[in-house]
């Protein structure tokens, strides 16, 4: 796996506490939630493995709810350890996001990247700045 998709699968326990916070939700409808993060095509097996493993530490709890159509399900929900580990992520990361704003801030002002010619890993980079501040 890809170092930029591991970075990205560690942002999914704060994600997912998130969104229990703003309301309750079963695995499938959370899986389609994430998709406001960038996750159009998150695997479902990894999120539901690891909502287990948040329930197994206390971060969030599950009951078996009646659905209107079709069978029951598991919905899930944040406690008030899940909160505490949701205010935590929160404060770390803003520490990280200073330090990405500061680093992208910084190589922005560049003017070389080793060889003398424009990167092509920095073709485009001005847009992506000019994203990331709206």
């Amino acid at each position: 796996m890809p170092g930029h998709e591991v970075e990205r699968r560690a942002l999914l326990t704060p994600v997912l506490l998130l969104l229990l916070a703003e309301r309750r939700g079963h695995g499938y409808e959370l899986v389609q939630r994430l998709a406001a993060f960038g996750w159009e095509e998150a695997e479902s097996a990894h999120v539901y493995r690891l909502l287990r493993s948040m329930e197994k530490c206390g971060e969030v709890t599950s009951q078996w709810c009646a659905s209107a159509s079709g069978p029951a399900r598991r919905v899930y929900a944040i406690t008030p350890q899940g909160a505490m580990n949701l205010a935590l992520g929160f404060v770390r990361l803003g520490e990280l996001h200073s330090t990405l704003h500061l680093f992208l801030a910084r190589y922005v002002q560049l003017e070389d990247v080793g060889s003398g010619e424009e990167s092509p890993h920095r073709v485009g980079h001005g847009d992506y700045i000019r994203r990331m501040r709206r």
